[in-house]
Order: C-alpha cells, then structure tokens, then sequence
C-alpha cells in the first residue's frame, strides 16, 4: 500500500512540476485542477467583502445622460476590491447574499431617479425630489441581491430628472455601498 501510494505522489508531481502542468497525467491533473478550484472558492468565500464610495463633489444634473451609470469617485472603504471607481461597478467577488445601499440627494428645485442595476436588469429605485421646493431632500435604497462571482451592480441615472444638481457635500453624500452577508 505504501508503495501504491508514493508512486501515485511521485506521479502527481512529475505532471505538475516537471511536465509543467497537466500534459500526459490527465486523471491526475484533472483531479488536481478540481481541487485547486475548490480551495479557490473556498478561500474566496471567506475573504469579507464590504466596500463604500461617494461623489466628492455635486453632480450637475445636466451633465449625466439617462442611463448613465454614476461613478461615486472616492473611496473609502473596498473589502474584497470588488468596487471600481473608474467604472462605478461593484463586482461581487464571490458567491453569497449581499445587501446594497444607495443614497441620493437633491438640492433646490431638483430631483433624479437613480436605479440600482445588477447584470443589466433594475432591482430597486430611489427618487430624490425637491422639484418644486428650494430645499433638501435624501432618498436611499436598502437591497439585499443574491449574486454569483463576477455579478456586477452598479447605480444609474434613471429616465426622470431634472433641476440642477444631486447634492454630494458636508449635508448629503451621494453614496454606494455595500456588504457580503452570507
């Protein structure tokens, strides 16, 4: 049984390392590419993921077409790496349950759907409206999205809007956040 046993390790290696991969040993690299994909997402699963960005300035409504994805710029939080502020997409970097936030505000006489997307489809909206008001006004948005590794989410300017800006000061922070919970 020993021997059974070395000649099968002493196997194993030479298709890893000395063939340089899985040439020539294919049962045995295939049952070695199945594991390592395991531990993979095993190790991934385990990893927290959490992240939090906002827009460092008002956004001029005017500037942002329907449809625009919202690219919140500063980051002050990204477990996981899974938010790309280049972009303004989260991908989720693993399976699981994960709870999505979005706050929007606007200021004097302004308003604005933003839409939460996951892969192209809308699974919430906010409205911040002060349309015919000189004031504040915050909407926010509490999702919980059961996502698969390399799902993304983003937040979007949706087909209403109008006024002058979505406030993102020292009084509302447009805000993208969100967390893994299982």
């Amino acid at each position: 049984m020993y021997w059974l046993l070395l000649t099968t390790v002493l196997v194993f290696i030479d298709c890893v390392t000395v063939k340089g991969g899985c040439s020539g040993c294919s049962d045995t690299c295939q049952m070695y590419n199945e594991l390592k994909a395991e531990i993979d997402d095993l190790k991934a699963a385990r990893i927290p993921v959490a992240f939090y960005a906002y827009l460092s300035a008002n956004l001029a409504i005017s500037s942002v077409s329907t449809h625009s994805i919202i690219k919140y710029d500063v980051v002050d939080l990204n477990l996981g790496n899974g938010y790309d502020a280049s972009s303004g997409q989260f991908t989720a970097p693993s399976d699981g349950l994960y709870v999505i936030h979005i706050t929007t505000g606007a200021r004097d006489s302004s308003h604005a759907v933003v839409e939460l997307i996951s892969n192209g489809v809308i699974k919430d909206i906010t409205w911040a409206d002060s349309m015919n008001h000189p004031d504040r006004t915050v909407a926010t948005t509490v999702t919980p999205l059961d996502l698969r590794k390399g799902d993304k989410v983003n937040a979007r300017i949706g087909s209403y809007k109008g006024g002058a800006v979505l406030e993102s000061t020292n009084f509302i922070r447009c805000s993208f956040s969100g967390f893994k919970l299982h």
